[in-house]
C-alpha cells in the first residue's frame, strides 16, 4: 500500500495517430524525443508570441503520448492542440475520467530502486503510470491509475497538504499565478526546470524564447523567498525593495513561503545569491535552492 495525495486538479490527455510525435515536436518548448517507456518530460505549450498556454508532463503510455496538465490549462490546451494539428494524423482526447492523478512528496523506494533516480524516471503497469518529477528530483513522483492502484501496491488517500512542498522547494506552479498574460516563461524559471530544449528544431514561440535565453534579455524574473516574521497580513502586490529601492512585487504568498516579481534593470547590480531584498516592514530571505541558478 502506498499513500499518496489524490489531485482532483489535473487533468489527462491522450495524444495518438501515426504523426504524434513529429506533430507534437514542432509544437512544444521540450524534445519529445527524449519521451519513452522509461522517461517523461515537463513542457509547455506557448502562442506565435512567445506567451504562457499551457505546461504539462508528458509521458509515453499504452502506444500513446499523454499529457498531464491542471485543469486550469485544459480547455486551452486542447484548444491549441487542435489548431495546429492540420493534416497530420493526430487525435486529442481529453481521457481524465478515465484516470486519477497522485503525487507523492518523496520517491517510492518500492517503485524505484535507489540505483535510478534521474529526472523523469518512469515505470509503466497495464493500468498505471509513474514518473520521477523532471523538474527537480527531490520534488517526487507523479503517478497516473485508472484502478487506484500501481502494480501491486493499492493508493491510500493522503490527507497531507503538498502545496508547501513545492512551495518550500522553491516551485511556484504555473496554474498559481493569477494573470498569465503579464508573463514570458522564462521568467518564472521554467528553463531552469527542464522545460525548454534549446538545440531541438523550430516550435511555436520558439523565436522569442531562444532570443530572450541566448541573447540573456530575460527582463524579470520570479524569485523564491521565506518571510523571517510571521504575519497574518495579505502581502500580495506589495513592493519589493533592494538597497531603498522598489524593484519587485510579491506576486504569491503562503504562509511563510513569499514569491516577488523582480525587474532585472531596476537592480542596484548583477542579481546574486546573496542580494539582500525586504518589505517595508520585513525582511526577505531568498529561498536558495540548488536549481536556482542566478
Amino acid at each position: 500500500m502506498i499513500k499518496a495525495h489524490l489531485n482532483n486538479d489535473m487533468s489527462i490527455i491522450k495524444i495518438s495517430g501515426d504523426d504524434t510525435r513529429e506533430y507534437l515536436n514542432n509544437i512544444i518548448t521540450n524534445n519529445i524525443e527524449q519521451v519513452n517507456e522509461t522517461k517523461s518530460i515537463y513542457s509547455c505549450l506557448l502562442t506565435p508570441q512567445g506567451k504562457f498556454i499551457a505546461d504539462f508532463y508528458v509521458a509515453s503510455f499504452d502506444n500513446n503520448i499523454i499529457l498531464v496538465t491542471n485543469k486550469k490549462f485544459k480547455d486551452e490546451l486542447i484548444k491549441g492542440l487542435n489548431f495546429y494539428k492540420l493534416r497530420s494524423k493526430v487525435n486529442v482526447e481529453d481521457i481524465s475520467n478515465l484516470y486519477q492523478y497522485y503525487f507523492l512528496p518523496f520517491i517510492e523506494e518500492s517503485v524505484f530502486s535507489l540505483e535510478d533516480h534521474s529526472l523523469g524516471k518512469t515505470i509503466l503497469y497495464d493500468k498505471s503510470f509513474a514518473f520521477i518529477d523532471p523538474r527537480v528530483t527531490k520534488l517526487g513522483m507523479h503517478v497516473v491509475s485508472s484502478d487506484k492502484a500501481l502494480g501491486n501496491n493499492t493508493l491510500e488517500i493522503s490527507e497531507e497538504d503538498c502545496l508547501n512542498h513545492f512551495l518550500k522547494h522553491g516551485i511556484l506552479n504555473m496554474h498559481l499565478i493569477d494573470d498569465l498574460t503579464k508573463f514570458y516563461p522564462l521568467e518564472n524559471n521554467l528553463h531552469l526546470l527542464n522545460a525548454v530544449d534549446f538545440k531541438k528544431g523550430c516550435y511555436v514561440g520558439q523565436e522569442l524564447t531562444a532570443r530572450m535565453k541566448l541573447r540573456n534579455k530575460i527582463p524579470r524574473t520570479i524569485l523564491p523567498f521565506i518571510l523571517t516574521l510571521e504575519t497574518e497580513v495579505d502581502l500580495n502586490h506589495s513592493n519589493i525593495f533592494e538597497n531603498d529601492n522598489i524593484v519587485g512585487e510579491i506576486i504569491y504568498q503562503k504562509d511563510q513561503y513569499i514569491f516577488g516579481h523582480i525587474t532585472f534593470r531596476k537592480l542596484s547590480k548583477e542579481l546574486s545569491i546573496d542580494m539582500s531584498f525586504n518589505l517595508e516592514n520585513h525582511h526577505l530571505e531568498l529561498n536558495k535552492q540548488d536549481w536556482l541558478v542566478l
